[in-house]
């Protein structure tokens, strides 16, 4: 009889923080350039058109001894029904017999991780002498985008966030944001200080960036080529499903490309797009990061280059962040152990 431990998101936020984050999803992208990371082709379904879907993204860390998969359903109807729009869980299996080990809420790993691949983008890519960086964006997954480009790149010390939905700077969120970043930070014991401000000229503040973040669900492109500097990193978070572009296919062509997935990014991230119209193709993408993390192919070559680092969001992240929770949950007890 196998047993199967349940974390919830109370147990997860005890025992997964930023650095976590990032030792993982920075551990899982080398094992995919070693060869022992798998991420497999996502499964996409719409049960009603721009109402309701569901995800499933899966793979296999073998250095880890598991494999797994995260689905993750959107239902827009829910707050009608006073449930949230998305639930995520993730199921991890030990891959020499099969055998589940845990069902975690994604949810409470997912925002850690996607910040963590953010910022890994800019800790591989960017300037070693970054300061300044711009997120655009300025919704739930921005706070950790900021947090964790605080936690892995220590000359950040200034860090703008723009809206493009609105006309206005987001004053009253980044307040917000401000106090959750912070929190964050404590929660890994980090203490440090930073700027963090409003915005509402995203094309002045993009010209001002060392590094840009974007994590937006934008159909069309935000970011345009004439807006930035040269050296100027760019992560491009937000672009997850086919369809979606937050950067101008013309600043795609003259950058540096680097990617978390090749076959996914020109299929459903931010690279799709710009393949399609003929901006780009596919052999411009240089690297995936792990390859850059595991010293087989050179990131930045000069202190101009524009680099850019699509991440849309591959399961050997969730893998191992889950399994950092999972080792964590395990050694404190935390969780419930379920009978199968």
């Amino acid at each position: 009889m196998a047993q199967i431990r349940v974390l919830s998101a109370q147990d997860i936020s005890q025992v997964l923080t930023v650095t976590d984050a990032l030792d993982a999803v920075e551990a899982a992208y080398r094992q995919k350039a070693e060869g022992s990371g798998i991420a497999w082709p996502m499964v996409y379904e719409q049960f009603e058109p721009g109402v309701a879907d569901m995800d499933i993204r899966s793979g296999e860390l073998a250095g880890c001894g598991l494999f797994g998969l995260k689905l993750t359903a959107w239902f827009s109807k829910n707050p009608q029904r006073a449930l949230p729009e998305a639930f995520g869980t993730t199921l991890l299996c030990d891959d020499t017999t099969g055998t589940p080990l845990a069902l975690l809420n994604a949810s409470a790993i997912t925002g850690l991780r996607t910040g963590a691949a953010g910022a890994l983008g800019i800790k591989w890519l960017a300037r070693r002498d970054v300061e300044s960086l711009l997120v655009v964006g300025a919704g739930y997954q921005a706070t950790f985008q900021v947090a964790a480009a605080l936690a892995a790149v220590g000359s950040i010390d200034r860090v703008e966030v723009w809206d493009p939905k609105k006309a206005e700077a987001p004053t009253a969120r980044v307040d917000l944001m401000a106090q959750e970043v912070s929190q964050i930070l404590g929660a890994a014991g980090i203490e440090r200080a930073f700027e963090l401000v409003a915005t509402a000229d995203g094309r002045a503040a993009a010209g001002r960036a060392d590094a840009i973040i974007t994590i937006t669900p934008a159909t069309e492109p935000i970011l345009q080529a004439d807006w930035i500097k040269p050296g100027t990193h760019i992560s491009a978070v937000g672009a997850d499903m086919p369809g979606k572009q937050e950067i101008a296919s013309a600043l795609d062509a003259n950058a540096r490309l680097f990617v978390d997935d090749r076959a996914q990014s020109i299929s459903s991230g931010e690279l799709e797009v710009p393949v399609k119209e003929g901006a780009i193709t596919p052999n411009d993408i240089v690297a995936e990061l792990g390859e850059v993390i595991a010293g087989t192919t050179r990131g930045r070559t000069d202190s101009g280059q524009v680099t850019v680092f699509d991440t849309s969001g591959i399961a050997i992240q969730d893998l191992a962040a889950s399994k950092a929770a999972y080792d964590r949950a395990v050694e404190h007890k935390l969780g419930s152990v379920v009978e199968l």
